[in-house]
C-alpha cells in the first residue's frame, strides 16, 4: 500500500452487518467475498449522521459479482444535538422497518405505484453499530440536485405528487390503524420533547441564528419590519415550532417531516426529470401536511419560482392526493381552498424552517456540530460576507418578502 493511501473502515459497519444487509438483498445463497468502505459524507450533505458507500463482491452459486449499498452510521455525529440526533437516527430506523411497509402495503392494496423511496436491507440499534444499509440509488441514474439553484417547476412537481401519495396513503391506512403514532410512539418525540433538555437546547440553536439573521438585515438594510419580529420572537422559536406542529384534522397525516432539495434524488431522461426518490426519514412525524408543503417550499425553491407557481404546486398536490383517496374508495378529506387557507397557516413553519436551512445554503454547508454553540468560526465568516452572494435575494430575502406580504411578519 502506498504511504498516502488511508483505509477508510468505520467500526460500525462490521462484516456480520454487510452478510446480513447483502443476504437481504439477494438472498440466502448469496456469500460474501470481501467489501470496501467509501466515504460519502461531504461538507452541507448530512447533518445527523454520516453517510458511506459499501462497495461489496459476493458469491452466488459459481457466478460472482458486485453489488453496492449507502450505510448511515454514527447518529452522535452533531455532538451539539447529540440526543436529537440520535432520536432521529431511531426514527428512520423505525420508518423502515415498519411505517414503509404499510405505506407500501395500503398503495398496494389500491393499485397505485409504490412509494419512491430506497429500499433498506438492514438496520441494527446495538450500541456503537448503530447502522441502516440502504439502496444505492447511483447505479439506477439518480444523482442530487444542486442545492444552491433551487428547483424548477418540473424538479417541484416530481416531489410533491410524491409527498402527496405518501400523505394521502397514510390517510387511507387511517381505516385500519387511526393513529400511526400509537402504533410507533417513537413518532411523537420533536424538536421540543426528545429530550430533558430538548426546550433549552433547541431555543438556543434558534436563538444563535436570530441573532445571525437579524445581523444580516441590518447590514443589507431594509428590512427592519422582519428585523423587529426576529427581535420580538427571538425567545419564541420553540413556541412557535411547536403551535406549527400541532395535529389538526383533516389534515393529520404521516409526514416526512424533513423534505428538502438535499434529501430527494432525482433521475434524468436526456436532462430532464423524470423520477424522484425521497430520502431520510429521521424527522418523520404525524402532523398537518402543509407543513412538508411549507418546509419544501420556502426551503428548496428560488422565490420567484416560488410565487408565481404557488397555485399550480398546491393543484399538483391536491390532484395526487386526490387520486389516491380514489383509489382507495376514501372521501377526499379537504376541498382545494381548504388546502390553500392549511398552507397558509403553515406559512410560519416554513419561516422557521427557512431560518436555519437558507443560512446554511448560503454558508456553503459549513456547520461543526463540535463548536459548543454549534457554529464555527468559518460560518460566522461567511454570514459577514453574505451581502455579496448571488443567492441572498433569490434564496433567503425573497422569504421574508413573502412573509411580509402575507403578514406572516408584521
Amino acid at each position: 500500500m502506498a504511504t498516502n493511501d488511508v483505509v477508510f473502515h468505520p467500526s460500525e459497519i462490521t462484516q456480520e452487518s454487510v452478510e446480513a444487509a447483502l443476504k437481504n438483498d439477494k438472498g440466502s445463497d448469496a456469500r460474501l467475498v470481501s467489501f470496501t468502505v467509501q466515504e460519502c459524507t461531504k461538507k452541507g450533505d448530512n447533518y445527523a449522521t454520516f453517510v458511506a458507500r459499501v462497495n461489496v463482491k459476493f458469491s452466488s452459486g459459481k457466478v460472482f459479482n458486485t453489488t453496492s449499498y449507502i450505510v448511515k452510521y454514527n447518529p452522535n455525529r452533531f455532538k451539539l444535538l447529540e440526543n436529537f440526533t440520535y432520536i432521529s437516527f431511531q426514527k428512520e430506523q423505525v420508518f423502515y422497518q415498519q411505517l414503509v411497509h404499510l405505506i407500501q402495503s395500503q398503495l398496494q392494496e389500491i393499485d397505485q405505484i409504490p412509494l419512491k423511496v430506497p429500499k433498506c436491507f438492514y438496520t441494527s440499534q446495538e450500541e456503537n453499530r448503530e447502522v441502516i444499509f440502504l439502496e444505492d440509488l447511483q447505479p439506477r441514474g439518480f444523482r442530487m440536485f444542486d442545492r444552491k439553484k433551487g428547483m424548477d417547476v418540473g424538479h417541484t412537481k416530481l416531489v410533491l405528487e410524491e409527498l402527496a401519495r405518501l400523505h394521502a396513503a397514510s390517510y387511507v391506512l387511517k381505516s385500519r390503524i387511526p393513529d400511526l403514532a400509537e402504533k410507533c410512539p417513537i413518532l411523537k418525540l420533536d424538536y421540543f420533547n426528545y429530550g430533558d433538555n430538548a426546550a433549552q437546547t433547541i431555543q438556543g440553536v434558534y436563538a444563535k441564528h436570530v441573532d445571525m439573521v437579524q445581523g444580516m438585515l441590518n447590514t443589507i438594510g431594509g428590512y427592519e419590519v422582519a428585523e423587529n419580529w426576529l427581535a420580538r420572537n427571538k425567545t419564541r422559536g420553540l413556541e412557535i415550532m411547536e403551535n406549527q406542529l400541532q395535529r389538526v384534522s383533516p389534515f393529520d397525516v404521516l409526514c416526512h417531516g424533513d423534505c428538502w432539495i438535499n434529501n430527494v434524488l432525482f433521475r434524468y431522461e436526456d436532462n430532464v426529470p423524470v423520477e424522484v426518490m425521497l430520502l431520510d426519514f429521521q424527522l418523520c412525524r404525524q402532523a398537518s401536511l402543509a407543513t412538508d408543503l411549507s418546509f419544501l417550499l420556502h426551503t428548496s425553491l428560488e422565490g420567484h419560482v416560488r410565487k408565481t407557481n404557488l397555485e399550480t404546486f398546491l393543484d399538483i398536490y391536491f390532484s395526487t392526493f386526490f387520486g389516491v383517496t380514489e383509489a382507495g374508495k376514501t372521501a377526499m378529506p379537504f376541498s382545494r381552498q381548504e388546502l390553500r387557507q392549511e398552507y397558509r397557516n403553515r406559512l410560519e413553519y416554513g419561516l422557521l424552517m427557512s431560518l436555519f436551512v437558507n443560512i446554511l445554503i448560503l454558508c456553503g454547508g459549513e456547520i461543526n456540530g463540535d463548536d459548543p454553540e454549534g457554529y464555527s468560526d468559518s460560518m460566522k465568516d461567511m454570514l459577514n460576507e453574505v451581502s455579496k452572494s448571488s443567492l441572498l435575494h433569490s434564496r433567503f430575502l425573497s422569504v421574508f418578502d413573502e412573509m411580509i406580504e402575507n403578514k406572516v411578519i408584521v
